[in-house]
C-alpha cells in the first residue's frame, strides 16, 4: 500500500505509517538524545582552524553571557524530565491498546521533526552557527505550534512530553539563541531584554486564557526560575533576573488557579472522548 502523507489526517494511513513511526521514532529520540548528552560534556571537534569557536553546550553559555542565558542545572533538569517522558511516550507506540498505538501514532511526524530540529539546533550552536541554529528552532517553533493546534486534545501522556514542553523550551531556546547570535551584552541590549523578556508572561497568559494549559504554564514558570537563577548569579544587580522571577512567580499562581479545577476533568474527559472517537474506526475494522 502506498506510503501517505504523515502530516495529512488520513487516519488509515497513520495505521499503514505504524511500523515506520515506531521505527523512526527511536532513532530520531536516541539521535536527539545521544547529541545532546555528547554535547554536554564535550565540544566538537576544531573544524574551523578556531577552537574558541567550538564549545560545550553550557560552556557557549559561559563564553557569550547574555541576558537571556539561563541556569545550566534548571536546564539540564527540564531536559532529564522531558525526554524521561518522552521514553513513556515512545513506550505507548508498542502498547497491546491499539487506541493508544493510534493516539501516539497521530503526532508522530510532528515528534520525529521535533527530534531532528532539535538534535540539529544543538551541532550547530555548539560550533558557533548561531543564524542557521536560530533557523533551527524557528522550524521546530512552527512544527510544535502546527501540532498544538491540529492535535490539542491529546491525552495528557501525549501532551505533555511531546506537545507542552518541547514548545515551551523551543519558544525560551529562541531568545537564549537570539541574544547570543547579535551578542547582546551591551547596556542597550541589556535594556531590550528587559523589556523582551515579558514575552514569556504573554506566552504562558495565551496558552492559560485560551487553552486553560497549565502543563505550558508551569514549564514557563520553571524556565523563567532557571533564567532567574542565571541571571542573579551572573549580575546581582540587574533588573533581568527580579524581572524573570516576578513572571515566574505569576505565571505558577495562574497554572495553579487553572491547574486545580482541571487536572482530574481534563484528563478524564480527554481520554473518554479519544476512546469513543478512536474505537468506531477499528471496530468497524475488526
Amino acid at each position: 500500500m502506498p506510503f501517505s502523507n504523515p502530516f495529512g489526517r488520513d487516519r488509515e494511513g497513520t495505521v499503514r505509517n505504524i511500523t515506520f513511526y515506531k521505527s523512526a521514532t527511536i532513532f530520531n529520540f536516541l539521535l536527539n538524545l545521544t547529541t545532546t548528552i555528547m554535547y554536554s560534556s564535550h565540544a566538537p571537534g576544531n573544524a574551523h582552524g578556531h577552537g574558541h569557536w567550538n564549545h560545550t553546550i553550557f560552556g557557549l553559555r559561559d563564553h557569550d553571557y547574555t541576558a537571556f542565558s539561563p541556569s545550566y542545572v534548571f536546564v539540564t533538569i527540564y531536559w532529564i524530565t522531558l525526554y524521561t517522558l518522552q521514553i513513556g511516550y515512545i513506550w505507548h507506540l508498542f502498547s497491546n491498546n491499539a487506541v493508544h498505538v493510534k493516539r501516539a501514532a497521530s503526532v508522530g511526524p510532528h515528534f520525529i521533526l521535533f527530534n531532528l530540529l532539535q538534535a540539529s539546533w544543538v551541532h550547530l550552536w555548539t560550533r558557533s552557527h548561531w543564524w542557521f541554529a536560530e533557523l533551527m528552532l524557528v522550524f521546530n517553533w512552527v512544527n510544535l505550534v502546527a501540532l498544538y493546534l491540529r492535535h490539542s486534545d491529546t491525552p495528557r501522556w501525549i501532551h505533555v512530553p511531546v506537545v507542552a514542553l518541547p514548545l515551551a523550551w523551543v519558544e525560551f531556546a529562541l531568545f537564549w539563541n537570539g541574544a547570543v547570535m547579535v551578542h547582546c551584552s551591551s547596556l542597550a541590549c541589556r535594556i531590550l531584554a528587559n523589556i523582551a523578556i515579558w514575552n514569556f508572561l504573554a506566552f504562558a497568559a495565551f496558552f492559560l486564557l485560551i487553552f486553560k494549559d497549565f502543563h505550558i504554564g508551569f514549564a514557563t514558570s520553571f524556565l523563567m526560575a532557571g533564567l532567574g537563577v542565571g541571571q542573579f548569579l551572573t549580575k546581582t544587580f540587574a533588573l533581568q533576573w527580579i524581572f524573570a522571577f516576578t513572571i515566574m512567580a505569576i505565571v505558577f499562581l495562574g497554572s495553579l488557579l487553572v491547574a486545580v479545577p482541571n487536572i482530574f476533568s481534563k484528563e478524564e474527559r480527554t481520554e473518554t472522548t479519544a476512546g469513543d472517537r478512536e474505537r468506531a474506526p477499528l471496530l468497524e475494522d475488526a
